[in-house]
């Protein structure tokens, strides 16, 4: 997974853009919301109390930036229309004001502006000589102050709050809700469903995607493992009804009065059915143990033709007409490798006798072998098997048609076979030969000790 894709990464994102989201909308919106500060008309009553004072021209020329008039009133900036100092501003005011100061000097009329604690009022104008003069506000003047700041922080308030919430609501609709359906398709886990109701989690390339996915992977992974434990569990309560039948037949006949030979017969047929459920019963357990993983495996030195040769004598020693069915082909090249040679014997034995059930024909075996591989075929000239059911060959308790064979298998030499060849690193297929009959084909690595 990309660095980008990491869900921390984007959650510290998604935070930040969102809280500068909302801080730059509250200061927007304070600013839309509060009053802004305007220049009003000086009150015709303070111009009247000042034109004594601003009425003749020589005091009025002479006044100057910081001189008391009367009272609290005092001169903040002065233009003269030429001169050397033409301009003269109050440097404290200037400072931090210069510019409504000379806008205010240009104004038309006498206006006031609120500067702080003072208020600038002006321009008052005698023979093109013009003067600024500031007023300390009153208290009605503060207490609007007060009201307006005390508007704009509600706003900014208000602002915070209501965006706090959307980040929560953004942060639970793309975080916790994801997390509740992950947490409920745990649950229909647990109620056994393989399709789970994730949406658009899985399509998500952050860790909630990959759990999303790995979830779902999960509960495919569980019904295809239950529905295998339910066939196999009705398979193999099938393959031991009919012996245990038959047993249970014979049995109650060798209460009854027969023959000698009838009560031979009787008896036969138990062995048969015995020996019957200690084959199905020894390869369960042996497909089990390669399954779960419980083999363990022991390499050595394995001359491939001996072993084969061993196991075709084996095989006549027990049928000796079968036995003699089996042949090797020449010439081949039949390699030493490193390998668990009872887990390949398994294997060979298993698809030798499969192809001696359905066949009365002879079985072929060959091999071939290269710097890494080796392959062993067993051939049989049968009828072969129909293309579509090539593929469920090695599925545990599949017989291809039996009632046409009655000396079919329990239908567990193949899926055995193909699990021991797993387990040494190796493979088996099957196909139908295109001059007749099947053909499987065990491919193993060549280790060399």
């Amino acid at each position: 997974m990309r660095w980008y894709h990491s869900l921390s990464l984007r959650l510290l994102l998604l935070f930040w853009v969102l809280l500068f989201a909302v801080a730059s909308s509250g200061y927007l919106l304070a600013l839309w919301f509060s009053k802004p500060i305007a220049a009003e008309p000086v009150p015709a009553t303070v111009q009247a109390s000042l034109a004594p004072l601003l009425s003749e021209v020589t005091t009025f020329r002479s006044l100057t930036p910081g001189r008391l008039l009367a009272g609290d009133y005092r001169v903040a900036a002065s233009l003269a229309p030429s001169g050397k100092e033409r301009l003269q501003l109050d440097r404290s005011l200037a400072l931090n004001h210069r510019d409504i100061m000379m806008r205010q000097l240009e104004a038309e009329q006498a206006q006031q502006y609120p500067l702080g604690n003072l208020m600038l009022m002006g321009p008052f104008e005698l023979e093109n000589y013009r003067i600024l003069i500031t007023r300390p506000i009153t208290s009605s003047e503060r207490q609007e102050q007060v009201v307006t700041e005390q508007q704009t922080q509600r706003v900014q308030t208000l602002v915070l709050l209501i965006g706090s919430l959307a980040i929560a609501i953004l942060l639970g609709a793309w975080l916790v809700m994801p997390l509740r359906r992950l947490t409920r398709a745990t649950r229909e886990i647990a109620e056994g469903s393989e399709k789970l109701s994730l949406r658009r989690l899985p399509k998500r390339n952050d860790e909630l995607g990959e759990l999303a996915r790995a979830l779902a992977t999960t509960a495919h992974d569980l019904a295809v493992s239950r529905d295998a434990q339910r066939r196999l569990l009705s398979d193999v309560s099938h393959e031991l009804r009919s012996p245990l039948a038959r047993m249970q037949v014979a049995l109650m006949l060798t209460e009854g009065n027969d023959s000698q030979e009838q009560q031979e017969s009787h008896m036969a047929q138990l062995g048969r059915d015995l020996e019957r459920l200690s084959t199905i019963i020894e390869r369960i357990l042996s497909l089990s143990r390669l399954e779960n993983g419980l083999v363990q495996l022991q390499r050595e030195k394995v001359d491939t033709r001996a072993l084969v040769e061993q196991l075709i004598k084996d095989l006549r020693y027990v049928d000796a007409e079968q036995g003699q069915r089996v042949k090797l082909q020449e010439p081949n090249e039949w390699p030493t490798t490193g390998s668990d040679a009872e887990l390949l014997r398994l294997v060979l034995e298993n698809l030798v006798r499969n192809a001696l059930q359905y066949t009365d024909e002879s079985i072929e075996l060959s091999c071939q072998a290269n710097a890494s591989t080796f392959t062993i075929v067993i051939r049989d000239h049968g009828p072969g098997v129909p293309e579509e059911h090539l593929s469920q060959l090695f599925t545990p308790f599949y017989r291809a048609d039996p009632s046409r064979n009655h000396k079919a298998g329990v239908g567990l030499g193949m899926a055995l076979s193909l699990r021991a060849g797993a387990v040494l690193g190796g493979t088996v297929s099957a196909r139908n030969h295109p001059d007749g009959g099947l053909e499987v084909s065990v491919q193993m690595p060549l280790v060399a000790l």
